[in-house]
């Protein structure tokens, strides 16, 4: 059976804060999640969701909130949670440029966004990846979704993989 998420809908213009997540955030988060996902597959619908997807993620989510190499944080607007970000540090022993922080997802509620939350989310991860040692990071995009992209070119990401797929 598939756990209860719910999709914030709370929502105000006032200040918002960061903080890391707790578990008691993770069903305000795997409904920001979901809405995230549902934009790139509508994008691309391989992207599409299977069945399992939910349980999947709040279960390795939950296991991260207690990582030492990973971040789960929260953007709250009066007590609510309406963004997250979640990131973590790639090994990368045979690399001659080392390890490098990977960011997962940044999400911020449809209502929330144009307030500059995804932008100190992002910054807060960043911080986070020098605390570490970690100074490259890298982030996937949905090619085909040009708000996303013009976010993290924003933010002074660059091309610098291209995954290639064949599904015949």
């Amino acid at each position: 059976m598939e756990a209860a998420f719910s999709r914030s809908a709370c929502w105000s213009m006032s200040e918002f804060s960061l903080r890391p997540a707790r578990p008691g955030d993770l069903p305000a988060i795997i409904g920001l999640w979901r809405e995230l996902q549902d934009i790139n597959a509508a994008f691309d619908s391989r992207l599409t969701l299977n069945s399992e997807a939910a349980n999947w993620f709040v279960n390795y989510l939950e296991e991260q909130l207690d990582n030492t190499s990973a971040a789960v944080v929260v953007a709250e607007q009066e007590e609510c949670v309406v963004g997250y970000t979640f990131g973590q540090v790639m090994r990368r022993p045979t690399l001659l440029s080392g390890d490098c922080g990977y960011i997962a997802d940044i999400c911020v509620q449809s209502e929330a966004r144009g307030q500059g939350i995804g932008r100190s989310l992002h910054g807060w991860l960043r911080a986070w990846f020098v605390a570490q040692g970690i100074t490259a990071v890298e982030v996937q995009v949905v090619r085909a979704n040009p708000a996303s992209q013009a976010f993290w070119r924003k933010m002074g990401y660059n091309d610098f993989l291209r995954t290639l797929r064949s599904e015949s």
